[in-house]
C-alpha cells in the first residue's frame, strides 16, 4: 500500500511557486501605473517647477563659480536670469548660456512671486516694469556669489478645465529651496 501512495503525488503549487507568481504579478501592476502616470494631471506643472528649482540651483553655482551677482527676473509666462554688465552696470539677460537662458512655460501655466511677505505682482509695479523696454527691466531676486538669495515664494499655477493645480517654490536666504505640492482646487 505504501508504494502506490508515493507514486501518487498530490496535485497543486509549491510555495515558491505562488510567491514567485505574486511577486510577478506585483513589477507588472507596477509598470502598468508607472507607464500610465496616475491620474492627475497636473505631470507637466511639477516637471516645470523641479525644472526651476534645478536652474536656480545652477544659477547658484554660477554666481558662486564667477564671484558674480546674477538676477532672476520672473514673469507671469516664464522667468530669465540676468547678470550686471561689467561697464555700464545695467542688468542685462543671460541670453547664450544654454541653462540659464529665458524659459516660456506652456500657455496654461503661470508664475507669481511674492518677495519676503510682498507681493511682486502689485499693479504699480508690473505696470512700471511693463513700461521699461525689455533691456531696462530689472530682477526681482538676486543671487549672491555665496550662494545666497532673496528670499522669495513662487507659485506655479496651471489651469486645466475645471481644476487648478498649484506647485509652491519656497526659498530662503541662505539658498535652500522646497518644493510644496498644494491640492487640487476646483471652482
Amino acid at each position: 500500500m505504501r508504494g502506490s501512495s508515493s507514486r501518487h503525488r498530490q496535485a497543486g503549487f509549491t510555495l515558491l511557486e505562488v510567491l514567485l507568481v505574486a511577486m510577478l504579478m506585483g513589477l507588472v501592476a507596477t509598470a502598468v501605473t508607472l507607464s500610465m502616470g496616475g491620474a492627475r494631471g497636473d505631470r507637466e506643472l511639477d516637471k516645470q517647477a523641479r525644472r526651476f528649482m534645478a536652474t536656480l540651483q545652477q544659477a547658484q553655482e554660477y554666481s558662486v563659480m564667477d564671484g558674480r551677482l546674477v538676477g532672476l527676473r520672473i514673469e507671469a509666462n516664464g522667468w530669465q536670469f540676468m547678470q550686471r554688465g561689467a561697464k555700464d552696470r545695467k542688468w542685462q539677460a543671460l541670453t547664450d548660456d544654454k541653462i540659464l537662458g529665458q524659459v516660456t512655460l506652456p500657455d496654461e501655466m503661470t508664475l507669481a512671486i511674492e518677495l519676503e511677505g510682498f507681493s511682486w505682482r502689485t499693479e504699480s509695479d508690473e505696470k512700471t516694469e511693463q513700461g521699461r523696454d525689455e533691456k531696462e527691466r530689472t530682477p526681482q531676486v538676486l543671487i549672491f556669489p555665496g550662494g545666497e538669495l532673496s528670499p522669495f515664494v513662487l507659485t506655479l499655477t496651471q489651469q486645466n478645465e475645471d481644476v487648478r493645480y498649484l506647485r509652491t517654490v519656497k526659498a530662503d536666504e541662505f539658498g535652500r529651496l522646497r518644493l510644496l505640492q498644494d491640492e487640487e482646487e476646483e471652482e
